[in-house]
């Protein structure tokens, strides 16, 4: 997950960017940084979707963490055999099965993304949302619970608000 993690962060270093048109994410991997084929970069880009590392909104491609934490190693580069060495998508490699794993989000997937945002050590945020949690009765999904914490220290949830909808809701369209 830590290379993914270098590999998708180097498109918005290379760009000084925080977001990006999906295009053009693909083609800094393909064709700026000549790490991989147009296809592969595809790949990549849903492999960081599905991971959690990256958000896409409306063609926007947005990081879920922050990408100035990344620190690259001089002359990186991805080995070639990249996706092959981070599995497939799915259990078949299917759409379908990559979709509704896309869907799932995890509280630690929540809890990295705002400790990354906010810049909070992860046991302040823990101890914060557990509190709010034994406030709310315990009637409130620990990881809505974390997004509410996350607003109250000012992060900016839109990367993963959707996704923890989804998860919890099934479906975006209550948010």
């Amino acid at each position: 997950m830590e290379e993914l993690k270098n590999v998708v962060s180097a498109p918005f270093k290379k760009n000084l960017a925080v977001s990006l048109p999906e295009k053009d994410f693909e083609f800094s991997l393909a064709f700026d940084l000549k790490w991989f084929s147009p296809k592969t970069a595809s790949e990549v880009k849903a492999r960081a979707l599905e991971a959690g590392l990256l958000s896409l909104k409306d063609g926007i491609i947005t990081p879920c963490f922050d990408v100035d934490s990344v620190r690259l190693p001089h002359a990186f580069k991805p080995p070639e055999n990249f996706l092959e060495l981070h599995g497939k998508p799915g259990k078949s490699g299917k759409p379908g099965n990559a979709s509704r794993h896309r869907e799932e989000i995890s509280f630690e997937q929540v809890l990295d993304f705002i400790s990354a945002d906010a810049g909070i050590n992860k046991q302040r945020l823990v101890s914060e949302i557990n509190s709010m949690q034994e406030r709310l009765s315990y009637l409130v999904d620990i990881r809505i619970v974390a997004l509410i914490v996350a607003k109250n220290f000012g992060c900016r949830i839109e990367g993963v608000h959707e996704k923890v909808s989804r998860a919890v809701l099934g479906s975006s369209d209550y948010a």
